[in-house]
């Protein structure tokens, strides 16, 4: 990529946590010294790290990490007891935070909100008490399925405060792909909305979670959050009361997860089937729940397990990776706060569903910093584009994070002569690789070049990053500063080594980090198949990496890796050179099975605004590609199509475009938010 595009000032270096905590525990150097040492002694690093943070420890741990049983069963803090909640909102307020803003919120319709630290631990008590009545125990799997909103972010805390599992799921998912998970869950309870609203139409919720429940017999209780004019926010509910504090660690009051299985111990998941043979399934109102009598914070094991979040898989089964209230809130305190730099002043807002691993992590890493969340409910460019801009501006964000697909659906369409919003002081982005115009524009134009973008890669079996950016370092365009602090990742080919500089591998982690995954719900061999299956001994995370100096550059997934006569590149470098072309908006570039050649390149195009892409677009965007990548890399096909398949936090599914192709099973789509867009690339395979 290019040279530096940003450096950061001597103002921003000094106020960053970053320095402070070099300062603090004597390191010479700054991020780079920090980042080698931390990766070398990883033990050194999060002993300071968790206190740095503010883990509430109920018991101290034994010591930082216990590796005997290998990378894929590491213990992390063993012995200890906490609960992420005591960390998060209840050492807020014992500090004298109460009053601060712990999350913003705002719908679509311009309802709009604000809960302290004191209102989110009190509010997050009494649905706690409330999930109690329903027979919720420690252990217990309560899925949510709402719209990014204040009962989104207090069903994660109140989850936490008694133990239970907290499985979050896409509020855009159908029937179907509930059900899949809330049977892989053997889910107790279903929160779910009445209904939401997206560019103005109303979504039936509740509809769809009644008909998953049809096949999810293992839930006892629905929950549901009445539409405006019912209770939808914590002003509905009776006034604050004040929570009991933290049980103590008199006994495990949750069970610990045994290594690679992360099914609690001593509890048997309901059948799916015949869950509910026994029971009756009863409808409750959240409203009924946040009037509950509060119930304290139980302090937990550190493994107990706090988040299981599903990851789509190309099988057409989701996997179902754990978190647990230890390792998460260390990994991503750690991210939110060296990495994004958040600080107590900060308003964070990351474009994003409480499906996805983002909104916990924005939750659980911002709530630790002390910042305040914007959570957002609606399509961020209605009524218009404009729309970013005012929320940005109205709530003061200093943090905006998104993917690489929202600048590029954005660029061309933002307001007359946009002035950047007045607070922003750092970028983020996830999700996908960017093109280095998008980059440029997110920068530039959005960011009027005073911003770092921190660029985070790793997902949902992460549970944070293993790549990001810093912010006390320059940047080029699409690059990051190299691993997380306090991981050990490396790039290697196919034997094992270290490819020569700018030449691509695959991102491999040699031993655990706080944050990994503690298995797969109920699915021992696929965990240990899945991620050391091809590299035994060290984590394979699919990612296509290249270094340059020491900067990091990401390429794609392995699985998207195209292969033409020996040669693999990844579709990033082909999409770059693609929408370099002024008549394409945006492009997937796939490999398709080829007699000669192994695989050859064909290339997906969306037309710009106004524009077509005819036979000669076509041939000079085949010119365009061999001209950047080289001969042998010429495109066999362009195609022009109206939308490429992808997810709503912005990822473009490939692996749907080459099955479209080939005829392959298309494997999981509970994902996808454009189905229809399936069948015009149907169609304009044929008309080409």
């Amino acid at each position: 990529m290019s040279a530096y595009a940003w450096y950061p000032t001597r103002e921003f270096t000094e106020r960053s946590n970053i320095t402070a905590f070099c300062r603090r525990h004597g390191v010479d150097g700054g991020y780079r010294a920090l980042q080698a040492r931390s990766a070398a002694d990883p033990e050194w690093f999060w002993a300071r790290a968790v206190q740095d943070i503010g883990i509430v420890w109920h018991r101290p741990p034994q010591r930082v990490c216990d590796e005997a049983g290998g990378i894929a069963f590491t213990r992390w803090f063993p012995g200890a007891y906490t609960n992420l909640v005591d960390s998060c909102l209840e050492r807020r307020v014992r500090q004298g935070s109460g009053q601060s803003p712990a999350l913003r919120w705002e719908r679509e319709d311009g309802t709009r909100g604000v809960l302290t630290y004191g209102e989110a631990a009190a509010y997050s008590a009494r649905v706690a008490g409330g999930l109690r009545e329903l027979g919720v125990v420690s252990g217990d799997r309560v899925a949510g399925c709402l719209p990014p909103g204040p009962e989104a972010f207090v069903l994660l805390f109140a989850c936490a405060r008694i133990g239970a599992v907290l499985v979050p799921l896409f509020s855009g998912f159908g029937a179907e792909a509930i059900a899949v998970r809330l049977v892989d869950a053997g889910a107790r309870v279903l929160v779910t909305a009445a209904g939401a609203v997206r560019r103005g139409r109303r979504q039936d919720m509740e509809a769809v979670a009644r008909e998953s429940l049809k096949s999810a017999k293992c839930v006892r209780h629905l929950v549901v959050v009445r539409e405006p004019g019912g209770p939808r926010h914590s002003s509905d509910a009776p006034g604050p009361r004040a929570p009991a504090g933290p049980a103590g660690p008199a006994g495990p009051a949750g069970p610990g997860v045994p290594s690679g299985t992360a099914e609690p111990e001593g509890r048997t998941a309901p059948s799916g089937a015949g869950g509910r043979d026994r029971a009756v399934l009863a409808t409750t109102d959240w409203h009924r729940l946040a009037a509950a009598d509060p119930v304290p914070v139980v302090s937990v094991p550190v493994t107990a397990p706090f988040l299981l979040l599903h990851t789509s898989g190309t099988t057409g089964r989701p996997k179902g990776a754990v978190h647990t209230h230890g390792g998460f809130p260390a990994q991503v305190g750690s991210e939110t706060r060296y990495n994004l730099d958040l600080r107590p002043d900060d308003v964070v807002f990351w474009v994003t569903d409480p499906g996805w691993i983002m909104f916990p992590l924005i939750a659980v890493g911002g709530t630790l910093a002390g910042a305040c969340v914007l959570a957002y409910e609606g399509a961020i460019d209605h009524p218009d584009a404009a729309r970013l801009w005012r929320l940005l501006d109205d709530h003061e964000v200093t943090v905006f994070g998104s993917s690489p697909s929202l600048s590029r659906m954005l660029m061309g369409r933002e307001p007359r002569n946009p002035v950047v919003p007045s607070r922003l002081r750092v970028l983020g982005s996830t999700g996908e690789p960017w093109t280095e115009d998008a980059w440029r524009w997110y920068f530039a134009e959005f960011g009027g070049k005073r911003c770092p973008v921190i660029n985070i890669c790793g997902g949902t079996e992460v549970g944070g990053s293993l790549l990001a950016s810093a912010p006390t370092l320059p940047q080029s365009p699409c690059g990051f500063a190299g691993p997380c602090l306090g991981i050990a990742a490396v790039v290697e080919d196919d034997s094992g080594a270290q490819p020569p500089e700018g030449q691509v591998g695959e991102l491999v982690v040699r031993r655990s980090w706080p944050g990994m995954t503690r298995g797969l719900w109920r699915a021992r061999e696929r965990f240990a198949q899945t991620y050391f299956g091809r590299r035994p001994g060290r984590w394979s995370h699919g990612d296509l990496v290249s270094r340059t100096g020491d900067e990091w550059f990401v390429h794609g997934r392995l699985d998207d890796v195209i292969k033409v006569a020996g040669k693999r590149l990844g579709p990033a470098e082909v999409e770059d050179a693609v929408v370099g072309d002024p008549a394409v908006a945006e492009a997937a570039a796939v490999g398709i099975p080829h007699p000669v050649k192994g695989e050859a390149l064909w290339c997906f195009a969306v037309p710009s605004d106004g524009r077509s892409l005819g036979g000669a677009e076509a041939e000079r965007i085949r010119a365009r590609v061999a001209g950047a990548l080289g001969a042998a890399f010429r495109p066999d096909r362009v195609i022009a199509v109206p939308e490429l398949p992808r997810t709503r936090n912005g990822k473009v599914m490939r692996r749907l475009v080459r099955a479209l192709v080939t005829g392959e099973a298309p494997g999981d789509l509970s994902t996808l938010v454009n189905p229809a867009c399936l069948d015009a690339i149907r169609t304009a395979l044929q008309d080409q």
